[in-house]
């Protein structure tokens, strides 16, 4: 499938994760310390219940950008998933899921990821179906359905779910899936989670892509300023800030 080969490679691309430096104060504590600020985080996937997984892979920062990958979820009776990625940094955060599978909730999806930027997130979903039927890829925050399976029982959807903490930093998670596990028992996975802070972020890990051609500059007209006046700015265009 090509969106396989799409995913891995750029996972293979990201893979490099750039360490979280700390320096030292005179008084021997590390720098980043000093001063901590929200902290950034994000992970791949998690489950609690019966069977429980940690957040893989996980990552979280203060300030520099680091990231973590995984090319394949460690095997498991109940989700799989493939080229999973993490990455932080100041007030920015995202996470990604190829490949995933829930057989016993007929939950699956092609890629699954959240972004999280300066406190707002959003997440997109590429070919999820849910006993068959499928998702739209963009849903408003905190969107949930729920659906009856034979043999199972009712199982719950939430779509990006959106949380704020009491420090404002903000928690988007992709995909969070609540299924029966026996009396009284649910089996909960979180899938691509991220999780920033407000404030003005800092680039994040860089990944090679292909260079782009440069487009022609409109000939700017004769100035009309008198000798020695500053000239008129020119308003630049710029990317808008992630809602959520």
């Amino acid at each position: 499938m090509r969106l396989k080969h799409l995913t891995r490679a750029a996972a293979i691309a990201g893979a490099v994760a750039v360490p979280l430096s700390l320096g030292l104060t005179p008084g021997g504590a590390p720098e980043a310390m000093a001063s901590p600020g929200p902290a950034s985080s994000a992970f791949g996937l998690s489950a609690s219940g019966p069977v429980a997984l940690p957040p893989t892979p996980a990552v979280a920062s203060t300030g520099a950008g680091t990231s973590r990958s995984l090319a394949e979820l460690p095997a498991n009776p109940v989700v799989q998933a493939r080229v999973l990625n993490a990455s932080a940094g100041k007030a920015h955060a995202r996470a990604s899921v190829a490949d995933l599978a829930v057989p016993r909730a007929a939950l699956k999806a092609g890629a699954v990821t959240a972004k999280c930027v300066g406190g707002k997130g959003v997440s997109n979903l590429v070919e999820v179906t849910l006993n068959g039927k499928p998702i739209k890829a963009a849903a408003a925050p905190n969107s949930g359905l729920t659906v009856r399976l034979d043999g199972v029982g009712t199982v719950a959807l939430v779509l990006n779910k959106q949380t704020r903490a009491s420090d404002g930093r903000l928690t988007v998670t992709a995909v969070e899936l609540t299924l029966p596990a026996g009396p009284g028992r649910n089996q909960v996975i979180s899938v691509a989670s991220a999780t920033c802070g407000q404030g003005a972020p800092q680039p994040g890990p860089s990944q090679p892509g292909a260079p782009e051609k440069p487009e022609p500059s409109p000939s700017a007209p004769p100035s009309t300023s008198p000798p020695g006046a500053a000239p008129v700015p020119t308003p630049v265009p710029g990317d808008l800030p992630v809602t959520g």
